[in-house]
C-alpha cells in the first residue's frame, strides 16, 4: 500500500524547460490540473514530498501554495535523501511511490515499491517503471499517476469458496493431492499473490474450516444454501468491508499467483466493476467442450458474451478464447450482484451473465495460462503428476 509519494520537479511537475530572467531568476511552468491532483491526494490523507536536484524559489512557492510541507532541493543523492525521509516517517521503501523522468532517477526508481514516470521520460526510465502515464511531464502526468496510485491504495480481499457437497466429487476441497488437501494447495498459492491484503476461505463444512485453520489460514462458515460460489464470496465480503474482493476458485490447486495479481491490476486500472482473465484455446477438442466456457469481447477487452457453446460459431484454435474462473470485483458491485435476477444465467448456467444482462461491463485480461481444475476423479492423478514435477 502506498503511504508516501515523492516526486521530482523538472520533467515531472514541469515540462522540463527552464526560463531564466534578466537577473538570473528561474521560471518554471506548472500545470493547474497536477496541482488539483496533489491537493486532492493530500486532502484524502496522503503524503506528498518533493525532491529535486535543482534549487528554485518558485518550487518552494508552488509547494506552499499546494500545501506540500516537505521540499528538498539541491539534492545530489536522491536515494540517500529518500532513505532518510523514509526513516523519519517510519515508512518502508516498499510503501513509497516515486515519480521521476531521467537517468538520474534510475537508482531511486529501482529501490522504491512503485516507480512511475511521465510518457516522455527517458527510455531507460520507462523500462524500469511499474506505471507509465499517458501524459507528458508538466501536462497532467502527476495527476494521472496519483489517480493510478489512489486505486493501488484500495484494500483487496481474496476469498476462496469451498463447498463440501460437490455433485461430481463429494468432499472435493479435502481431496488429497500429493500429501495435502486441495484447499491447502489453493490457499498457499493464493498467499503468494502480492496484491492481496488478506485471504479467507468461505465454506459450509467444519472439516474444511479445520483443514484451513490447521495450516494457520483463515476460514469462516457460510450458509449451505448459497446457489453459486460468488454468492458465498459476497457473504464474506459484506462482513470484511474491503474495497476489492477477489473470487479465487477452490478447485484450482495450481492457480498462478501472478494471474491473481494481473486480474487485480486490470480492475484497478479500469473504470469497470469486475475483471476476469481469459486465455487462447490451444486444444481443438475444447472448442465444443461444454465444460470450457468461451468468451467474445470488444476491441477494448470488455466481454461481449460468455457461452458453453462455440462462440463465435466459426471460431478455431489460436483465435477463440476461453474463460478462466477468477474474478476481481469492486466490493460494492459484488454486493449488488447477489440481488440480481438473470434469465441468461439460468439458460447458460454461467453466473457472469448476470452482470452482462444488467448492463455491467466485465473487463477481460488475456493471460498465457492453462487452468487445471479438479472436478472428477480422473483430474486428481493428472494434477498430482504436475505437482510432483
Amino acid at each position: 500500500m502506498v503511504e508516501l509519494v515523492i516526486s521530482d520537479v523538472d520533467g515531472v511537475l514541469t515540462e522540463g524547460s527552464i526560463q531564466i530572467g534578466p537577473d538570473g531568476e528561474l521560471f518554471k511552468t506548472f500545470d493547474v490540473k497536477d496541482g488539483q491532483g496533489i491537493t486532492s491526494w493530500l486532502d484524502d490523507g496522503g503524503d506528498f514530498v518533493i525532491i529535486t536536484g535543482r534549487e528554485s524559489q518558485i518550487v518552494e512557492y508552488r509547494a506552499a501554495e499546494l500545501g506540500i510541507e516537505e521540499v528538498y532541493q539541491s539534492v545530489s543523492d536522491k536515494l540517500s535523501k529518500v532513505e532518510n525521509v523514509a526513516n523519519q516517517k517510519e515508512v518502508s521503501l516498499d510503501n513509497i511511490a516515486y515519480i521521476g523522468d531521467d537517468i538520474s532517477d534510475l537508482e531511486l526508481l529501482k529501490a522504491v515499491g512503485i516507480s512511475c514516470c511521465p510518457a516522455d521520460a527517458a527510455p531507460e526510465v520507462r523500462d524500469v517503471c511499474d506505471y507509465i502515464s499517458g501524459r507528458n511531464g508538466g501536462d497532467r502526468a502527476v495527476r494521472d499517476i496519483l489517480d493510478y496510485l489512489r486505486y493501488r491504495k484500495q484494500s483487496v480481499l481474496g476469498v476462496i469458496p469451498a463447498r463440501y457437497g460437490s455433485t461430481r466429487l463429494p468432499g472435493k476441497p479435502l481431496v488429497d493431492l500429493a500429501g495435502k488437501p486441495m484447499i491447502q494447495h489453493v490457499y498457499e498459492r493464493a498467499s503468494q499473490a502480492e496484491l492481496l491484503d488478506g485471504i479467507v476461505v468461505a465454506t459450509d463444512d467444519k472439516r474444511i474450516l479445520e483443514a484451513v485453520e490447521d495450516i494457520g489460514g483463515t476460514a469462516v462458515m457460510t450458509d449451505s444454501d448459497h446457489s453459486t460460489g460468488t454468492d458465498r464470496v459476497a457473504a464474506v465480503a459484506g462482513e470484511h468491508g474491503l474495497d476489492v474482493t477477489v473470487n479465487i476458485q477452490g478447485d484450482e490447486p495450481l492457480i498462478d499467483p501472478a494471474i491473481i495479481d494481473a486480474t487485480i491490476e486490470a480492475l484497478l486500472n479500469s473504470t469497470v466493476g469486475v475483471a476476469t482473465p481469459i486465455s487462447t484455446i490451444k486444444d481443438e477438442s475444447l472448442l465444443n467442450d461444454e465444460n470450457t466456457v468461451k468468451v467474445v469481447r470488444q476491441t477494448d477487452g470488455k466481454a461481449l458474451y460468455f457461452s458453453r457453446s462455440l462462440i463465435p460459431s466459426k471460431g478455431n484454435v489460436g483465435k477463440t478464447h476461453k474463460h478462466i474462473g477468477l474474478y476481481a470485483f469492486k466490493t460494492d458491485l459484488l454486493l449488488e450482484y447477489v440481488d440480481m435476477d438473470s434469465t441468461l444465467e439460468a439458460q447458460e448456467d454461467l453466473e457472469q451473465l448476470r452482470l452482462l444482462e444488467h448492463g455491467y461491463d466485465i473487463q477481460t485480461i488475456q493471460v498465457d495460462y492453462d487452468p487445471k481444475e479438479v472436478n472428477v476423479e480422473a483430474d486428481i492423478e493428472r494434477v498430482e503428476r504436475i505437482l510432483e514435477q
